[in-house]
């Protein structure tokens, strides 16, 4: 039983990264959004453009990260997010919050979907010090 338990949320788990890898993918445009500090998920509501990302090869920066990433076990404790990213294409949006640590090298950045805010994701240090590169030219 708990091996069928666990090959069951193993194939959810990666079932739903390949679902935001897709989605990603399809999106023409991606919005990233530097968020305020010592601010709640509930009270994010000024929110600065950072960048506007339409080429591929940025975009893909970004959905190579989140396809690549891990799911976090159990509760996360969580301060407010850096980033928001949002995914746009055909009038429709998928957003995602974002914490990456711009100072530490070594670290992972963390990411949950802005629908489902109680399923955690962290990517690797390569994932987070690409993402940090792009980030960071536009910062």
């Amino acid at each position: 039983m708990t091996i069928v338990l666990l090959l069951i949320t193993t194939y959810s788990s990666n079932a739903e990264k390949e679902v935001i890898a897709q989605s990603a993918q399809e999106q023409e445009t991606l919005i990233v959004y530097k968020l305020q500090k010592d601010t709640t998920l509930q009270q994010l509501t000024k929110k600065d453009v950072l960048a506007i990302f339409k080429d591929k090869t940025d975009t893909n920066i970004f959905i190579n990260a989140m396809n690549t990433s891990e799911k976090i076990s159990g509760i996360v404790n969580i301060v407010s997010p850096n980033y928001e990213l949002t995914f746009q294409k055909d009038g429709t949006e998928k957003s995602y919050y974002l914490w990456i640590n711009p100072n530490d090298p070594t670290s992972n950045a963390m990411y949950i979907n802005k629908d489902d805010p109680h399923t955690a994701y962290k990517l690797s240090v390569n994932s987070t010090n690409s993402v940090k590169k792009l980030l960071m030219k536009k910062d």
